[in-house]
């Protein structure tokens, strides 16, 4: 440790300098410009120049470092070469340069520096540590330190309501765009589609389909020369960074395309406002429940359809991986199911002929559990099938008419919301608790009810209005799924009208149409198909729209 030398002829001074891009947010205007590492260094030099007792050991830039907490490397640096006796003068341009946290800022100033016999000068604040007052360092010098930190905690609150508003708006905030995605030229808040890489999501998404699982994916992208999300943007120029991977170069695997295949930005809705700072001194993120995030539905131009994003998800959830790399799943993974217990049905190949024959029965009752076989072929499943995804595929044909008839009709969203009884239901309820809790004062006033009881009353009340408000949300956003199924599948008929003489069985087709099918004892099933759904959402809105304007003939 260096002995005092304060009161030596020359001084060992350590010139220290910050800029980040924090500063970009506090220091508004011209005072950006005027932090500058060039303009702070110009400043300090000159005052040093002027100094015939100082000479510059050292500089130490710690630029893009916030200065809200101590974890720089500049700073840790200068803070070795003081402990080591090279340093014995720190100057900084002011306060804010050196950092903006009140309580580690006084802890240096007032602790650590004097300890160690270091001289500390703030050029802009007029401050010496070797002249100032005894007022100065205990009473003007720590608020000024507690201004900036203040200010910072403002300024941090203020950005952070900025950014709830423009998310709310459907503005696009985020540094990176999602892989699919680049930031549209005319306007940076909105995203629109990257061409190079849409056709790779759709590739993912189709091969999810007909059931290869996401490593046999990912390997399919790599063998055929596919940039990754990141080496794609890399080749664009883009200075991307992630905590995904610390590779020089990386490749596709399977989180990555998992990503891709969860992300509900390819069917149009952002999704802002997953993960936020502890506080603005923490960088430490943490993840928010998906009712705090801000979701704005058709806010851009989708790469995926709905449908077969929605047949994804379910598809992740069930072991649909194949045995070996390249191969797809089972033509019935993930589809078929015990009618009794639930469970998936376990697929068996019985060898003992000169055909191997392959079969399926119960999970449950194959784990020795309480259920029966519910055995049943695999060919005489896939001759069921076939013959009732034709029979429900022609079926569809009337529904063509309909949702033409109501197009024409230029059947409205509101519309369409009041065919929904459950919102009209809700939103009585909450009206008779708003009434219950408004009442609540003139029965105090008049001593109907104790002080206790109002209290009591007007807490239960509230919640239930609340939880109304909750239920009002999550049904409105049902009914929106609903309306994209019905009105909003403009293409679903004619791309199902091609399948009307399917002679083979597919996978593809398959995850598509049907959403479950259940196995019965006798070898009997039933078939729950995806678009059962849209058919009765379209009857009901075919019939509400004939009573409410009497002009729709029968077409059903």
């Amino acid at each position: 440790m260096s002995k005092n030398i304060l009161n030596t002829d020359t001084l060992k001074v350590a010139m220290y300098l910050r800029l980040s891009q924090d500063d970009e947010k506090y220091d508004k205007g011209f005072k950006v410009e005027s932090n500058s590492i060039s303009n702070q260094r110009l400043q300090l030099k000159d005052f040093i120049d002027k100094n015939e007792d100082m000479e510059l050991i050292e500089e130490y830039v710690d630029d893009g470092y916030s200065g809200i907490n101590f974890e720089r490397p500049a700073f840790k640096k200068m803070m070795e070469d003081v402990i080591s006796g090279n340093i014995n003068c720190i100057i900084v341009k002011d306060l804010s340069r050196f950092g903006r946290d009140y309580i580690d800022s006084g802890r240096y100033l007032q602790k650590v520096f004097p300890s160690l016999d270091i001289r500390f000068i703030a050029l802009n604040d007029n401050y010496d540590s070797y002249t100032a007052s005894e007022t100065e360092k205990n009473l003007v010098i720590p608020f000024k330190s507690f201004i900036n930190d203040n200010y910072c905690r403002d300024t941090s609150a203020k950005v952070r309501s900025v950014c709830k508003v423009k998310r709310k708006q459907g503005q696009f905030i985020s540094n990176y765009t999602p892989y699919g995605y680049e930031k549209d030229k005319e306007d940076k808040h909105k995203i629109v589609i990257d061409k190079e890489a849409e056709y790779v999501v759709q590739k993912i998404f189709s091969m999810k389909l007909e059931g290869y699982s996401s490593y046999s994916i990912a390997k399919h992208l790599n063998d055929n020369g596919i940039l990754s999300p990141m080496e794609h943007k890399r080749a664009m120029g883009i200075r991307y960074k992630t905590g995904f991977s610390t590779k020089a170069v990386t490749k596709w695997d399977t989180p990555a395309v998992n990503r891709i295949l969860t992300n509900e930005i390819y069917i149009g809705t952002l999704q802002q406002g997953k993960r936020e700072k502890i506080n603005y001194k923490l960088d430490k993120v943490v993840s928010k429940d998906r009712s705090d995030w801000i979701e704005i539905e058709d806010n851009h131009e989708a790469i995926i359809d709905i449908q077969d994003f929605e047949i994804v998800q379910k598809l992740l959830k069930c072991d649909i991986k194949a045995k070996n790399v390249g191969e797809k799943a089972d033509l019935f993974a993930g589809l078929l199911f015990c009618k009794d217990c639930n469970s998936q049905m376990t697929k068996k190949v019985d060898k003992r002929g000169k055909i191997p024959m392959v079969y399926y029965i119960c999970s449950s009752y194959n784990k020795g559990h309480n259920c029966s076989r519910h055995c049943i072929k695999q060919e005489d499943l896939k001759i069921t099938i076939l013959e009732m995804l034709r029979r429900h595929i022609h079926s569809l044909g009337k529904y063509e008419v309909v949702l033409e008839k109501l197009r024409e009709m230029e059947v409205s969203y509101e519309l369409f919301k009041k065919t929904d009884k459950r919102q009209e239901y809700t939103k009585k309820s909450k009206a008779k608790f708003e009434l219950l809790k408004s009442a609540l004062y003139q029965d105090l006033k008049e001593g109907i009810i104790s002080e206790e009881e109002f209290y009591d009353m007007r807490e239960f009340y509230t919640n239930r209005i609340v939880e109304s408000e909750l239920i009002l949300e999550k049904q409105n956003k049902e009914i929106s799924r609903l309306y994209q199924k019905s009105l909003g599948n403009k293409d679903f008929f004619s791309e199902i009208r091609a399948y009307g003489n399917i002679s083979t069985l597919e996978r593809g087709l398959l995850v598509r149409l049907v959403d479950k099918i259940c196995v019965l004892e006798e070898k009997m099933i039933e078939v729950r198909f995806n678009y059962d759904e849209t058919t009765e959402i379209l009857d009901k809105l075919s019939n509400y729209a004939k009573q409410s304007s009497g002009k729709m003939k029968e077409v059903v």
